[in-house]
C-alpha cells in the first residue's frame, strides 16, 4: 500500500511598523502576482456600514475560476517589553489552502504562487513567519482502511473516542472541539475521505494534522516541534477490520495510552510514518527561494502550461 507525506495548507505573515510600509509591499506583492500572466486578484466586498472593513481587507487570488491563495491585511496591538502600553502593528497574511487537491493544473498553480510569494519577501529581504501549515499523510487506500489515534492527549483538550458517532460518515475527528473555538485550538487532526472530496477515480484517504497560529505563536518556525506534533498520532493501514476493531477495542480500555499499551499491541507493524525530510525541505525552500531560482524552477514550465490552459482563463 502506497503512502506520502504532503503539505496541503500554508499561512504566512509579514509585520510592519506603519500602514504606509504595508501599502507599498501588499502593492508590490500583488502587482508580482498578477504580473505572472495566469493569476487575478479581486477584493473582498463589505456592506459599507461594517466597522470590520476599516481594519481589514481580503483579497482573493484566483485562476482557472478556484481561489488558490488569500491575501488578508489588517492591524493588532503588540506589547513591547520595558515600554509602557501597546504599539500598533500592521500585518499582510497569505494563506495557501489546497495545494495538494489531486488537479495537476490547480496544483501546479498553487505551488507556483506560493513560491512567487516567498521568492518576493525573500529577495527584498522583508522578514516573515509560518503561522499555520496542515501536514497529510495521503495513503491509497479506502477510508475504512486507516485509523488515526492520539497516543499523547493533551490534559485540556477533550477526544472523541474511535467508536464514537460522527458528525459525517466519511470524516473522523480525533480532537473533540466546538465550532466556535476551531481557531483558537493549538494543533488538531481528522481523517477523512480525500477520493469524495475532490471526486478522484482513485481511492485516496488523507491524515491531516493542523498546526494553527497558535502553535506557531508558541514554536514559530521549528521543524523538531513539527516532528513532535506529528509523533503525538498513529495513523495506521490495517488490511482487514478484525484487526482494526481489535486495536480500537484495546485503544478505548485505556485513559492514557502509553508505550507499553503500543508495544503489546504491535501498532508499529500498522503505522505509516511522515516523511519529516520532506516537511523540512518544503519548509526550507519557502526560507532560501528568490526571484531568480524561481524564475529557473518555474518559468520555462510555465511557457508549456500556458500553451495548454491559456484559453481555460
Amino acid at each position: 500500500m502506497n503512502y506520502n507525506t504532503v503539505i496541503d495548507t500554508v499561512r504566512l505573515q509579514s509585520d510592519f511598523c506603519t500602514a504606509l510600509q504595508q501599502r507599498e509591499v501588499l502593492d508590490m506583492l500583488m502587482s508580482t502576482l498578477a504580473a505572472s500572466g495566469i493569476l487575478y486578484i479581486q477584493q473582498k466586498k463589505y456592506p459599507a456600514n461594517m466597522y470590520s472593513h476599516f481594519l481589514k481587507r481580503d483579497y482573493f487570488i484566483y485562476s482557472h475560476n478556484t481561489t488558490i491563495a488569500t491575501i488578508t491585511t489588517g492591524s493588532f496591538n503588540e506589547r513591547i517589553n520595558g515600554i509602557v502600553g501597546y504599539t500598533q502593528k500592521y500585518y499582510i497574511s497569505v494563506k495557501l489552502a489546497g495545494l495538494c487537491r489531486y488537479d495537476e493544473k490547480i496544483d501546479f498553480i498553487s505551488h507556483y504562487c506560493l513560491l512567487k510569494i516567498c521568492a518576493f519577501f525573500n529577495t527584498r529581504n522583508i522578514i516573515f513567519k509560518l503561522t499555520e501549515l496542515d501536514v497529510c499523510i495521503d495513503a491509497e487506500c479506502t477510508f475504512h482502511h486507516l485509523l488515526a489515534l492520539c497516543v499523547k492527549k493533551s490534559p485540556k483538550t477533550d477526544y472523541y473516542r474511535p467508536s464514537d458517532m460522527q458528525a459525517y460518515a466519511n470524516t473522523t475527528y480525533i480532537e473533540k472541539i466546538p465550532s466556535k473555538n476551531l481557531e483558537k485550538a493549538v494543533l488538531r487532526a481528522y481523517t477523512y475521505d480525500k477520493s469524495l472530496k475532490e471526486h478522484l477515480s482513485r481511492n485516496v484517504t488523507r491524515f491531516e494534522l493542523k498546526l494553527q497560529p497558535k502553535y506557531f505563536h508558541k514554536y514559530r518556525f521549528d521543524i523538531t516541534s513539527i516532528d513532535k506534533a506529528l509523533s503525538r498520532y498513529y495513523v495506521m493501514y490495517f488490511k482487514n477490520s478484525y484487526e482494526k476493531t481489535r486495536t480500537i477495542e484495546a485503544y478505548e480500555k485505556y485513559k492514557l495510552f502509553r508505550k507499553r499499551e503500543i508495544d503489546r499491541l504491535d501498532l508499529e507493524k500498522y503505522r505509516l510514518y511522515p516523511d519529516i525530510t520532506k516537511i523540512k525541505s518544503f519548509l526550507e525552500q519557502l526560507l532560501s527561494i528568490n526571484d531568480l531560482n524561481v524564475w529557473f524552477m518555474y518559468d520555462l514550465s510555465m511557457q508549456n502550461f500556458h500553451n495548454t490552459v491559456r484559453n481555460t482563463f
